[in-house]
């Protein structure tokens, strides 16, 4: 092969090798694209929630933000942490100490001043804004201070507020500082700043935790914080809907968009009289296949017909016993904290039932027949049997 001939391949060879490399490193740069994450800004009330598993946390299956940061520049993970009825101090400080980023967020029920004389529970949370900042990545929460409030967009759209209105919650007036998308306050109706003054809300709630950390080492170091498993629960971020206490069920602000709101007198001993407006226009009493008259909110009704219709038509009317059902409507407080504020039952807004309950005793594992459980998942209601702290005998309403 003479000098020009093997010049001539060499030319050639060279420019198919630089086509071959610009081909990859531009085939490559598709691959990188994608689209740039937005907080929305128009509150939605949000399907049923998926069901919180009764599983412990070691059994829980990782997710994918466990294994895939979430960016290249923020490799770490965040954490919800909630234990039912509260964190304990020593549990709080042991968080503090864990590897990464804390917040800690108080969550009680807070009266707002009712024009009856009477008060609307509202589902509040208080925060440091500056602890909270690396879970709160547009700063919507910055122009939180001590004395004021920032209201989620769905309560301020129930209240018909505005930025720098008043409201007198628990017997002192807030001035709103902000009102911001939901998933910025985690569904609350209310959140005020853990260094006010006159603080309605006093119960550590939650934690929620970023950090490099691997899931299995995070759920085995908050067990150990914990004493042991019972009641406790971690998520990883997108594995519930909202990253809060009470993770499983749907938030109070969009209870009362779908059902709708009360106001109470007469608190004592944590039972209530209910606004003469919602009992007129939401509880009725009805005769109900299996269990008789019932009284519950009409949505709720519909649906229980469905659950127990369904059950006869399967051949399955056996798996309910009349005499075990414990009722729907009961104006109260959470029995975990009855006469404290830390939350209104759904039993009030007649959203939750108790059937075969002799059987199913709270906080036991009970004896439900998987069956019956998931015919009332299928019509849209959640079972106590996969909480935290379980509650076998109670179904309630999960949102449409």
């Amino acid at each position: 092969m003479n000098r020009g001939v093997r010049a001539g391949l060499l030319l050639a060879l060279l420019a198919m090798a630089t086509g071959l490399v610009y081909v990859a490193s531009w085939s490559g740069s598709e691959d990188t694209g994608g689209s740039a994450s937005t907080i929305t800004t128009q509150a939605v009330v949000p399907p049923a929630l998926p069901q919180a598993t009764p599983a412990t946390v070691a059994e829980q299956p990782p997710t994918t933000s466990e294994a895939t940061p979430s960016s290249m520049d923020d490799p770490a993970t965040t954490y919800l942490i909630w234990v039912s009825g509260g964190l304990s101090p020593d549990f709080v400080a042991g968080l503090e100490e864990l590897s990464g980023q804390v917040s800690v967020v108080k969550g009680d029920s807070v009266e707002l001043a009712a024009g009856d004389d009477g008060a609307i529970p509202l589902d509040g949370l208080a925060l440091d804004p500056v602890a909270h900042q690396p879970f709160d990545p547009h700063h919507a929460l910055a122009p939180l201070q001590a004395g004021t409030i920032v209201l989620g967009e769905t309560s301020a759209s129930l209240r018909r507020v505005e930025t720098d209105d008043q409201l007198l919650l628990a017997g002192h007036e807030y001035r709103v500082a902000a009102i911001v998308p939901d998933e910025v306050v985690a569904a609350a109706e209310v959140v005020f700043h853990v260094d006010d003054p006159n603080l309605p809300v006093a119960t550590d709630r939650f934690a929620l935790v970023k950090t490099v950390m691997s899931r299995s080492r995070l759920a085995g170091a908050v067990a150990g914080l914990h004493g042991d498993r019972f009641g406790l629960r971690v998520r990883a971020e997108g594995d519930v809907p909202w990253l809060r206490h009470a993770d499983g069920i749907l938030p109070q602000v969009f209870l009362k968009v779908e059902l709708g709101e009360f106001s109470y007198t007469g608190l004592e001993g944590g039972e209530f009289q209910q606004s003469a407006g919602f009992m007129d226009a939401s509880i009725v009493a009805t005769d109900i296949p299996l269990l008789g008259e019932v009284k519950c909110h009409r949505t709720v009704t519909e649906l229980l017909v469905g659950v127990m219709d369904d059950l006869v038509k399967a051949g399955l009317a056996d798996l309910v016993d009349p005499a075990g059902f414990a009722g729907c409507w009961y104006p109260r407080f959470t029995r975990t904290a009855t006469g404290s504020p830390a939350g209104v039952s759904r039993h009030a807004w007649g959203a939750a039932v108790d059937i075969n309950a002799p059987a199913n005793p709270f906080g036991a594992e009970g004896s439900q027949d998987s069956r019956l459980v998931e015919t009332f998942k299928t019509w849209g209601f959640n079972w106590g049997g996969d909480w935290a702290l379980p509650d076998p005998m109670h179904f309630e309403y999960a949102g449409r």
